[in-house]
């Protein structure tokens, strides 16, 4: 105790000598010297505050984001609905956000941010200038051996057959090259999610890749995103997309190459327990039942804290026919992680399989009530609301989950079908008349729902003879 109040003492003794020292030299100064050395101090800070805050901003985008973007230009029409260039551009970020917020994958999201701080800091004038924000990005960029993508664009509006078109491109830069151009007559929010999924496409097609197979069950974008991911650019990404790729091949039946390319993720960083997952499907994939049990287990073992490794556990145990234990692994996914989609639907039909169709009711319900924004599970609760005798109550989560994902033919044929029972029979021939060009132009179908396609095909061809 002595000792602490020594130092402590000692200190307080170098603060006084301190205070006295700068109190001498301020009486020794005349007022004009006090004014010169007060205009130097002014200077310094006026010169060094906004380069330090230019690093700190820079740093901090470069480090959270990877990617940002310039307030878009809109046309007047835009701006008369709400949509100026902030609000706009916000909204196109929002999008990005849930699209990224919808991803179960292993690798980290590619965030995308604005610009309004870059800007304003490049507008600040200091004594020796404007900011050179060029070249404090530049050097930050060599320092940290990572590029920051800055991204501008335009919304545009045109008429055809009184219907209008909006148009969204955005480019990257330096360079001025197109990173996407896509256009909609479906409106602005239409647009914005469109952009968002084609954007995301260009700065991180794994993550892309990854959405389309898990939340939209579209297998050939899925697989044409993992090529492109593999295909190089995309630094990080490859151990990634071949342990996508992995899932896919297992997925078709393809074992053995998805053992190929689950180990090569595994040759890239050992520690990259992912592999276990994809390791434990190909080998489900193969039969070889006790060994993917082995690694699915493996993968729980080495990541404890992982939802997606009690996902894969469960869905081997589902495999095994060992159901109870498989509902105890989805409930560990849930309790880890309540917006973990595949994990709400799958318990639900394992609890359907065992013939309790009451808690998988409960089970989808308290999904849409987590993750109201899943086109999946609002399907899934409209068709339990179906099963369960209660068509007029299908037809709301029916109609979201189409809103959500308009090109998805399986949802296309459940709103068809619910628009019919609640007779509005023009909207349902309508969607009746997709499905059937659809399927005629070679797009494919479940079994489950082929049936259900026919029917309403043959309703289609008979209507005119109705009429």
């Amino acid at each position: 105790m002595f000792s602490n109040y020594k130092v402590r003492a000692v200190a307080a003794k170098q603060r006084g000598s301190v205070r006295k020292y700068l109190r001498s030299h301020v009486e020794k100064r005349t007022f004009g010297e006090l004014i010169v050395i007060g205009k130097g101090v002014a200077l310094t800070l006026l010169t060094v505050v906004p380069t330090v805050l230019a690093i700190i901003v820079v740093t901090n985008a470069i480090h959270d984001n990877g990617v940002v973007m310039t307030y878009l230009r809109v046309p007047q029409s835009f701006e008369a609905i709400g949509f100026s260039s902030e609000t706009a551009t916000q909204q196109l970020l929002d999008e990005i956000s849930a699209l990224n917020s919808k991803s179960l994958a292993a690798k980290p999201t590619t965030k995308v941010g604005d610009t309004h701080l870059l800007e304003a800091l490049s507008s600040v004038e200091t004594p020796a200038g404007s900011l050179d924000l060029k070249s404090v990005q530049s050097l930050i960029q060599r320092v940290m051996g990572k590029n920051l993508v800055q991204i501008s664009g335009e919304i545009t509006t045109r008429k055809e057959d009184d219907r209008e078109f909006t148009r969204l491109r955005l480019r990257q830069t330096p360079g001025r090259e197109v990173l996407i151009d896509v256009e909609t007559s479906q409106g602005p929010r239409d647009l914005f999610k469109k952009a968002a999924l084609n954007l995301l496409e260009h700065i991180d097609p794994e993550i892309a890749a990854g959405i389309y197979w898990r939340e939209y069950r579209d297998e050939e974008n899925a697989w044409r995103l993992t090529a492109i991911a593999l295909a190089g650019g995309y630094p990080d990404a490859e151990k990634y997309a071949l342990n996508l790729k992995s899932f896919i091949l297992a997925f078709r039946g393809q074992a053995d190459e998805a053992l190929k390319a689950s180990d090569q993720a595994r040759a890239i960083d050992p520690h990259f327990v992912q592999a276990e997952y994809s390791r434990a499907f190909a080998l489900l994939a193969a039969g070889r039942k006790d060994e993917a049990l082995a690694a699915a287990n493996l993968g729980v073992e080495r990541d404890p804290n992982s939802a997606n490794g009690y996902n894969t556990l469960g869905v081997i145990l589902g495999g095994l026919g060992r159901n109870e234990d498989a509902i105890v692994a989805f409930k560990e996914v849930l309790r880890l992680n309540r917006t973990h989609v595949l994990a709400y639907r799958r318990l639900a039909n394992i609890y359907g399989i065992l013939g309790r169709p009451k808690e998988a009711s409960e089970v989808i319900f308290n999904g849409i009530a987590l993750v109201p924004q899943s086109a999946l599970l609002q399907f899934d609760y409209a068709e339990d609301l179906r099963k369960n005798g209660k068509p007029h109550a299908a037809i709301g989560p029916m109609r979201k989950a189409y809103d959500l994902q308009p090109d998805n033919l399986t949802f296309i044929i459940g709103l068809a079908e619910a628009e019919l029972s609640e007779g509005h029979e023009t909207e349902a021939l309508r969607l009746a008349s997709i499905v059937k060009s659809r399927l005629r132009s070679g797009e494919k179908v479940g079994q489950n729902f082929k049936t259900r396609s026919d029917a309403l095909i043959s309703r289609l061809e008979t209507k005119p003879a109705l009429e």
